[in-house]
This record gives C-alpha cells, structure tokens and sequence, in this order.
C-alpha cells in the first residue's frame, strides 16, 4: 500500500513538466494538451493528454472515430495508465469530449482509478 501511494506521488512529480499554461480544469482534474489541436481533424487522428486528479495521472489518447470505444490499459510497474478512447472529436468540442470520457470512466473507479489487471474495453 505504501509503495503503491510512493509510485503514485513519484509519477505526479515526473509528469509536472506536462501541465502549464494550455493546461485547463475539468471537475477536479487538470488536462494538460501534449499536442496543438489543429482546425481540421481527420478520421482516426490522435491527440493526446495528461489527466491529473488528486489521486494520479493519467495518459488519455482520444482518437478521432465515430465508434465510441474506450479502453483502460495496465501500466506496468512505475508506468502510467493508459485510457484510449476512440470518439468522435473537434477543436470546439475537446472538453466536452474529455468531460464525457472522464464521466464514463467513473464506474471504473475514476478519479481513483487503479492499474486494472488486465485492460477493460466498452462502450460509450
């Protein structure tokens, strides 16, 4: 338990450098953009971001697609949780977007999401 809450603290402080200024609230967690949303986006093009709640951090991939999947990924040790979701998206609609994936997530435990052991797939 210590070392699992020890791996959590050490990767908020690794992944800090992410989150700065075209970082944005949604509820109680921070997202911080690793890419410039472009204009146009084309089926099947990635964006990703750093999700930071109270309890840990997140890498969630949205990929542009109207087939509505989300999938939690175990992270190996001192790894970081990856959520994919494939959803449609536009640059005037990322936080609505993100909001409806984070809300989704909730039954699996989020915003204390824990390292599943083995990856969870559904839909939204």
């Amino acid at each position: 338990m210590i070392d699992e809450r020890f791996e959590r603290m050490k990767r908020k402080r690794n992944c800090r450098v992410h989150f700065d200024a075209d970082s944005f609230q949604i509820s109680d967690c921070t997202v911080a953009p690793v890419h410039d949303t472009p204009d146009v986006i084309h089926e099947n093009q990635e964006f990703d971001f750093y999700i930071e709640s109270t309890y840990d951090v997140y890498l969630l991939r949205i990929i542009h697609s109207h087939d509505c999947v989300v999938s939690i990924y175990h992270a190996k040790a001192d790894g970081i949780i990856y959520i994919v979701s494939s959803i449609p998206i536009s640059k005037d609609t990322i936080k609505e977007t993100i909001q409806k994936v984070l809300s989704a997530l909730e039954k699996y435990g989020f915003p204390k999401l824990k390292n599943p052991k083995s990856s969870i797939t559904f839909n939204i």
